[in-house]
């Protein structure tokens, strides 16, 4: 028999500050739990809006039954996932320009994943980093990608006008704009997107980025612009103190 939550804590003397923390937690009760309680529909907004207060990535949303046993890797509505991406309002979209990928391993090797991904600065020329992307693809899509993305599409080296400190393992020309929605945004050391607009050093990063669709009434140069996620960023819910930032 596993042992339950409360089993586990009496495993541990305690918690102890950057070290050993347990997770927030909180009950609905069955009476509760109906989409008409307005008490109960604020007592989880406000639980999962703390969630994203403190960086988590969301909630799980768990059933209380007897057989709600956790199987890794194995979908069942006893375990339910509730990210910022996935509720209406908390989402951002943009439109950004493959720019290089890495080869796949596992189940998608011999395709390209995942994708690297720029905005465009039109004051620099610049096509600037914004995100890795791997979520959202089907395989036929990873199929045409990989015999689109080939031949001179394909560049011998890093161009002077890609700005990144990401190294994938090819870079491509700009070819194509991808909407992607991701979760909220962060000052990153990595990608330079917006670098120098928000954070001196530093650029602007998509948090748990997905692939939405080809936009294909869009040049690479027409994409979303260092300025637009800056703007997105200053604007976005949950506020980051970017002077904390070294």
């Amino acid at each position: 028999m596993k042992p339950n939550y409360t089993d586990l804590r009496a495993l541990f003397s305690g918690e102890k500050l950057g070290y050993l923390e347990y997770a927030n937690e909180m009950t609905v009760e069955a009476d509760d739990a109906c989409l008409t309680s307005e008490a109960t529909l604020t007592k989880i907004s406000s639980f999962l809006e703390n969630a994203f207060i403190a960086s988590c990535e969301g909630i799980m949303v768990k059933t209380l039954d007897v057989d709600a046993g956790y199987s890794p890797s194995k979908r069942a509505d006893t375990w339910l996932k509730v990210k910022r991406d996935y509720v209406e309002g908390l989402n951002d979209s943009l439109d950004l320009v493959p720019v290089g990928a890495w080869h796949g391993n596992g189940r998608k090797a011999g395709w390209y994943s995942p994708f690297l991904m720029a905005c465009y600065n039109p004051d620099t020329e610049e096509f600037q980093s914004v995100c890795r992307v791997m979520s959202g693809f089907s395989d036929s899509f990873y199929t045409e990608m990989k015999s689109f993305f080939s031949g001179d599409k394909i560049l011998s080296k890093k161009p002077p006008y890609y700005r990144t400190a990401e190294v994938p393992d090819m870079w491509f020309s700009p070819e194509l704009v991808w909407e992607i929605r991701g979760a909220d945004f962060t000052v990153s050391p990595v990608h330079e997107a917006a670098i120098g607009l928000v954070h001196p050093s530093r650029g602007i990063s998509v948090r748990f980025p997905r692939f939405v669709r080809s936009v294909s009434d869009r040049k690479p140069e027409e994409c979303s612009t260092a300025a637009d996620i800056a703007e997105m960023f200053h604007s976005q819910t949950r506020k980051m103190d970017v002077t904390a930032e070294d």
